[in-house]
């Protein structure tokens, strides 16, 4: 964790000013710069409050991943994180000036092969130039990206790349653009919107980030340890206790489906026991409630979520109280229907898909 970042970046040159602060001999970090005798009381307390906030943050996240402590919690294995940029414009400065401090880190999405957040990083569209085709890219929608390098770049042609370039006015542009090439071995940039002309590419454009693709910003937070209350605005709802206190909340106009499940039922009347537990790291058995049935709506919603469009979510939690707080529950992101048995209550098998 620590080799990665920020120790990495610490001592790696910063490109404009072509300094680097630290480097590491005989396992030990060392600062590569000269202080005056009158700089050297501040600059120890600065470095023990810079040390004391990283390692406070370390401990904090360390604990939010390994709280629970029941066999019957399916526990998440350390998970690569990755630097999140609000849009591509300040991820390339990021970049340009090797600051490992500008940014916050988030997990990495699933599905995408081997992470590596030295190169790989989140950042958010902005603009609709690449709102077309098959696969649009919206305003405000999380990407992954692959920052290009010498030692990584191979052909960009027919890919979407992340570009810098200056406008007429000599102000920095950040695109994104599909790159494609022509017989005569020029290039030009093509937008997904069919309302953006083509850009012939220059020498003066920069490309310096590859797309892998889409993320769905949910996927950023499975594994993440979440209040009852933090839980709707994952899906841009406003907490309100009388409809977020079921365990079974149907968001329809978004078509979503949320499970909040208490494993330890202990306290609760014998008509809320629920008999829910994790079958393996894979499969999740949940009961429903007493008058859920395969033949009402809110069994058929079940059932037939996928061919209704509807995506479910699952949210787990040990017991309700740790210690004497409310206890968080944490985010195993999507799942899908396997099978059920019986009715009122209906006994389900759900397929975890991260």
């Amino acid at each position: 964790h620590w080799r990665s970042n920020p120790i990495k970046f610490w001592c790696t040159e910063e490109p404009e000013s072509k300094v680097s602060w630290f480097n590491i001999s005989n396992q030990q970090f060392h600062f590569k710069q000269s202080i005056t005798a009158i700089q050297h009381d501040l600059f120890l307390a600065m470095t023990v409050e810079i040390n004391n906030q990283r390692l406070a943050k370390y401990r904090h996240k360390k604990l939010a991943i390994t709280a629970p402590s029941s066999n019957n919690i399916v526990q998440f294995p350390e998970k690569v994180q990755l630097p999140f940029f609000p849009d591509i414009k300040i991820a390339c400065g990021h970049f340009k000036t090797g600051n490992a401090e500008a940014s916050e880190l988030v997990n990495a999405p699933y599905g995408y092969g081997n992470i590596d957040n030295s190169r790989h990083f989140i950042a958010r569209a902005s603009g609709n130039s690449m709102n077309g085709g098959k696969n649009p890219i919206y305003d405000g929608d999380y990407l992954l990206l692959e920052q290009i390098t010498p030692n990584n770049a191979g052909s960009i042609s027919n890919t979407i790349v992340a570009i810098e370039r200056q406008d007429e006015t000599g102000d920095n542009q950040y695109l994104l653009r599909k790159v494609l090439k022509n017989p005569d071995g020029s290039y030009i940039l093509r937008a997904a919107n069919p309302d953006y002309d083509d850009l012939m590419a220059s020498e003066e454009m920069v490309t310096f980030a590859r797309l892998k693709g889409k993320v769905d910003p949910l996927e950023l937070f499975i594994g993440q340890e979440l209040m009852r209350e933090e839980i709707p605005p994952l899906f841009n709802e406003d907490f309100n206790p009388g409809n977020w206190q079921s365990g079974h909340v149907v968001l329809k106009e978004k078509s979503v489906q949320i499970l909040l499940v208490t494993l330890n039922k202990q306290g609760k009347g014998s008509e809320h026991q629920y008999h829910d537990y994790f079958i393996d790291d894979k499969h999740f058995h949940w009961q429903s409630q007493n008058s859920t049935s395969p033949s009402n709506k809110r069994g058929r919603e079940i059932i037939q979520h996928q061919k209704l469009g509807s995506r479910v979510y699952l949210f787990v939690r040990e017991s309700k109280l740790r210690g004497r707080t409310a206890s968080p529950f944490m985010f195993y992101g999507e799942v899908k229907y396997i099978s059920h048995e019986s009715e009122k209550p209906m006994n389900v098998t759900w397929e975890l898909l991260r």
